[in-house]
């Protein structure tokens, strides 16, 4: 008998969503071999803007939070006791004996095998809840027959074959984490399930199981759990059993207790559980009983009792649990000929807040009466804390919204009674085991393809927050790269228009004030024919040297302004041009050097040299009184050389003369880093040379200047 088998595994179920590889896929575990498992695996997303992309992965995290919002909340909590099994490690002689650890389960009424879950165990010594040696290589058998009880033991009376439900015999199973395994879809008439894990050649060379479920078929959908029967409806055996009680044994394999915490919903809800704090007066109270109506008679096949939560969330495990419990189940309201299970130890048989389960094996009644014993004490006062009371049968919870009454409550506290049957602990609803083992299994890959998803969401975010202060800075300098360049073009604009009202008015001072000067030099030379004076001659004379060295001066002015870059060759010009200008009255020679290099004057030395030549120009006309003067100008050894000579009267250069002007010509010299020479006899005339390296003027003498006149 081979029925189609399939399997719900961790890493199997993927989303498909923006920017991202998933995909759901049921494989049949009995040829691993052709499964591949779709591990996570990030693609790029479609969208390259990253505001977008960061759309993207939220839309995608809040399809995946909205998703497990539907799925049991996952809070492992590992236990202080009963961790499960765990195999002997085999010695050689065992090794040659057998090559697999087995666990056996006989399964007395022969149900169909709905589905298998597997829970790894978790490491004792890990605060974090990190899971222990679950097996890496196994195989899983299902035997088809009939079992029937004779003398009181289980025996196998028909028997067809082994269906091989389950091999992972060829290559590694991927490790789960701390979450359960499912294999579904058996659908067989089961009387032995087997699990064989091989030794030989691998470390280590044992293996742990923290639980063990074996869930029947009911109408073709998983239902209950078997492993919690006990011996009347199920047995378990092992090869070998490391036996260390309380913590390891193969009984905590089939107990129901595992460290994935309680079956419970991810959505909460406004509901409490029920806590009640009796007076010290009330110490009297021994018992608290609770009768609830199932309104119909029906079969019971467990009882799970809650525990709640510490109040302000202390550390405090089973708190307001009692230390015993007593369930009558009975068809009679008065609970005459009722079956009564008495759990004298309950604490003890919990742990880590875990629920406690009563196994009623399918009694048909009505009416439950649970009786609460041996009252926890919270500060001196006797303390009753119940979460939930769940009947069911098949895995389904018939009991929420049944009747449920107590007459041993204060009536203060009658208002939470309901709370008993409300099918919520800890503001959870309450699943099923298989509904709750099954979901865990589902919802594993959604939480690791959700911590990459929130993984790379933060750093796209990140580095969207980076590329925003980087485009901000940008934006900054691009705002002021914009207001500068439009400083500037406004400044360009602004001093294209100040050069041209500059320009304009030189233009009109040399066409105004320059005809003006050169109308009063007309006008004085013409008076100075006359028969006038000597003294009133001589102001005339003076009057018209002052209006030609001014008219020179302003023509100098306007050109200098006209030109942005002086060349040397101008310059010259415009020196031999304010000689013929201011010595009208005198023969004018001028010896000027044809291979004048095209060099650029600065505008610094440019100033000086006039200024320089204007000083010997004006004592030439004013105190030469010569008839004849002589310009030289030669470049020569990358020197420019200056000369003016004239034939008049002379003087002697050792006498101080005020009104010469030589200290100004000499400091002008210096200032340009030139020799000055000034050869004068009286009555012989005076020559006046300057030389001045070429570098001095095409370059800035900063170092050399002292004065700036």
């Amino acid at each position: 008998m081979t029925n189609p088998v399939r399997s719900l595994l961790p890493l199997a179920c993927w989303f498909i969503s923006a920017g991202f590889v998933a995909c759901i896929e049921l494989i049949d575990p009995r040829n691993p071999g052709e499964q591949v498992f779709h591990q996570v695996s990030l693609q790029p997303a479609n969208s390259w803007w990253p505001p977008s992309r960061i759309g993207q992965l939220r839309d995608e995290k809040e399809s995946l939070v909205a998703t497990i919002d539907t799925l049991p909340q996952h809070e492992p909590k590992p236990l202080n006791a009963a961790f499960g099994y765990h195999s002997l490690h085999m010695d050689d002689r065992a090794r040659q004996a057998s090559g697999l650890h087995v666990i056996t389960a006989d399964l007395v009424f022969n149900p169909r095998l709905s589905s298998i879950g597997m829970v790894p165990a978790f490491d004792p010594v890990d605060p974090l809840g990190k899971t222990y040696a679950f097996p890496k290589r196994f195989k899983i058998e299902v035997l088809e027959g009939l079992g029937v009880i004779i003398d009181g033991k289980w025996t196998l009376v028909e028997a067809d074959e082994w269906i091989e439900v389950v091999n992972w015999l060829e290559e590694d199973f991927p490790d789960p984490g701390p979450y359960p395994v499912v294999f579904t879809g058996i659908n067989l008439a089961a009387a032995k399930v087997r699990l064989s894990v091989p030794f030989e050649g691998g470390k280590p060379d044992f293996f742990a199981l923290g639980e063990l479920y074996l869930f029947r078929e009911d109408q073709g959908e998983p239902a209950d759990n078997m492993s919690v029967f006990g011996s009347t409806g199920i047995e378990f055996s092992s090869s070998d059993n490391l036996s260390v009680i309380p913590f390891w044994d193969l009984q905590y394999a089939y107990d129901g207790l595992s460290g994935l915490g309680l079956p419970l919903s991810e959505k909460t809800a406004a509901v409490q559980d029920l806590v009640i704090r009796f007076e010290e007066s009330d110490s009297r109270i021994k018992q608290v009983p609770f009768i609830i109506d199932l309104g119909e008679i029906k079969r019971i096949g467990r009882i799970d009792i809650w525990p709640t939560e510490a109040p302000q969330s202390m550390a405090i495990p089973l708190f307001g649990f009692p230390g015993g419990v007593t369930v009558e189940i009975s068809n009679a309201e008065d609970f005459s000929a009722a079956r009564i299970i008495d759990i004298p130890d309950a604490r003890s048989r919990m742990h880590n807040d875990n629920f406690l389960t009563v196994i009623c094996d399918g009694i048909e009644a009505r009416f439950i009466r649970v009786t609460f014993n041996d009252l926890f004490e919270f500060n001196g006062r006797q303390t009753l804390g119940i979460g939930e009371i769940a009947v069911q049968e098949f895995g389904k919870i018939f009991s929420i919204g049944c009747r449920i009454s107590s007459d041993s409550i204060p009536p203060e506290y009658r208002h939470q009674i309901p709370w008993l049957v409300d099918g919520y602990s800890r503001q959870r609803g309450i699943l099923s085991e298989v509904d709750w083992i099954i979901g865990l299994a589902k919802r594993r890959p959604l939480d690791e393809r959700l911590k990459q998803v929130e993984l790379v969401l933060a750093l796209a975010e990140k580095d969207w927050r980076r590329l925003q202060f980087r485009l901000s800075v940008a934006g900054i300098a691009v705002l002021l790269l914009v207001f500068v360049a439009g400083w500037t073009v406004q400044r360009r604009q602004r001093q294209r228009e100040l050069n041209l009202l500059k320009m304009q008015i030189t233009r009109d001072l040399h066409d105004e004030v320059g005809s003006n000067l050169g109308s009063i030099s007309l006008t004085s030379e013409q008076l100075e024919n006359l028969d006038l004076e000597a003294d009133l001659k001589e102001e005339l004379s003076e009057l018209s040297l002052m209006a030609r060295e001014a008219n020179a001066s302003l023509v100098e002015v306007v050109w200098m302004t006209d030109q942005k870059t002086v060349f040397l060759r101008d310059l010259i010009t415009k020196l031999k041009e304010r000689t013929e200008k201011v010595l009208r009255k005198q023969e004018v020679i001028a010896r000027i050097s044809p291979d004048c290099p095209e060099m650029k004057v600065r505008l610094t030395a440019k100033r000086h040299l006039i200024s320089f030549f204007k000083e010997a120009v004006h004592n030439c006309a004013r105190h030469a009184g010569a008839t004849r003067v002589t310009l030289s100008v030669e470049i020569k050894n990358r020197g420019f050389h200056l000369s003016l000579e004239d034939n008049g009267c002379g003087f002697d250069p050792e006498t101080v003369h005020d009104g010469w002007g030589l200290g100004s010509m000499k400091k002008r010299a210096s200032e340009l880093g030139g020799d000055l020479e000034i050869v004068s006899h009286k009555g012989k005339g005076t020559r006046v040379e300057l030389s001045i390296p070429l570098s001095n003027l095409s370059m800035d003498p900063i170092r050399l200047y002292k004065t700036s006149n």
